[in-house]
């Protein structure tokens, strides 16, 4: 059993694609009329909740995953080219321990049940926080408490960047980078929001365009940085931040093993009504 720690804010970070199973029109319906609503309205621990279209993706050795790609072998895995996400901000990660969560996969809907038999992705990522740029604090140290997230708060515009590292001094240096330099360029960048430094806990992956190992192939620390502005990229505060000697260094070959990253784009957000709900009675 994964150990879900009481003290730890975490991320609950979900990939999925319909595939050709499921209709978009049914996936949507399900995902959006049930799956979310029955999280952010029983649990106070999530803090927030919004999915993103995936607009670009790329995995491991920097080549672009796209449905062309997918398609030239139909036997590969199509894991890390899923077209959503879902994330919800997680006030303690213990809530994964629990049965009254824990019930929700037993007890499933039997319209979800079926649909999750044919699925092509459902790609479940449980992470603890390392550091938010928000709470200006490591998640180890007195970091303020965390809050419940309004659905228009949800940033437009979600930068996922996962990476590991070749060994535990090179991590040691990747995380000095990010604290000492990274972290400070992006919020120099135009339209930048938030950013956020989670490590796995947890990777269960499972679905029909999946194969065995896939949960193994996910990296274990993850960037998550937001944005208001969607050109974001193309700044020069952006492009100064991803080009430095420190972060070359840091991003080899040497350092990065494997290395994930996606760009992703509001479809919708909601209010986590149970969060909000524990806030006013404090």
């Amino acid at each position: 059993m994964t150990d879900y720690k009481a003290e730890d804010q975490g991320l609950l970070l979900v990939f999925s694609d319909p595939g050709k199973h499921v209709s978009l029109e049914e996936f949507h319906d399900w995902y959006d009329n049930e799956h979310v609503p029955l999280r952010t309205s029983r649990f106070a621990e999530f803090l927030s909740a919004a999915r993103y279209s995936v607009s670009s993706s790329v995995y491991s050795n920097g080549t672009s995953h796209s449905a062309a790609d997918a398609n030239a072998n139909a036997n590969a895995s199509k894991t890390f080219d899923s077209r959503w996400a879902a994330i919800y901000s997680i006030s303690s990660n213990d809530i994964f321990n629990q049965q009254r969560y824990t019930s929700l996969r037993a007890n499933r809907s039997e319209r979800e049940a079926k649909l999750i038999g044919r699925i092509g992705v459902l790609d479940r990522r449980i992470y603890r926080l390392v550091w938010d740029s928000a709470q200006g604090a490591s998640a180890s140290s007195a970091a303020r408490p965390a809050a419940p997230e309004s659905s228009s708060d949800a940033a437009p515009i979600v930068v996922l960047t996962s990476v590991h590292l070749a060994s535990s001094e090179k991590a040691k240096e990747y995380e000095q980078w990010y604290d000492e330099e990274h972290s400070a360029l992006l919020a120099e960048v135009p339209g930048w929001k938030r950013t956020r430094r989670f490590e796995l806990v947890d990777a269960v992956i499972n679905g029909k365009d999946t194969v065995q190992g896939d949960a193994d192939r996910v990296p274990r620390v993850l960037a998550m940085s937001e944005y208001i502005n969607p050109a974001f990229a193309s700044s020069a505060e952006f492009q100064h931040a991803t080009s430095t000697p420190w972060r070359n260094k840091v991003n080899s070959s040497e350092y990065i093993v494997t290395r994930e990253r996606r760009v992703c784009e509001i479809y919708k957000a909601w209010e986590p009504e149970a969060a909000l709900k524990a806030a006013d009675q404090l």
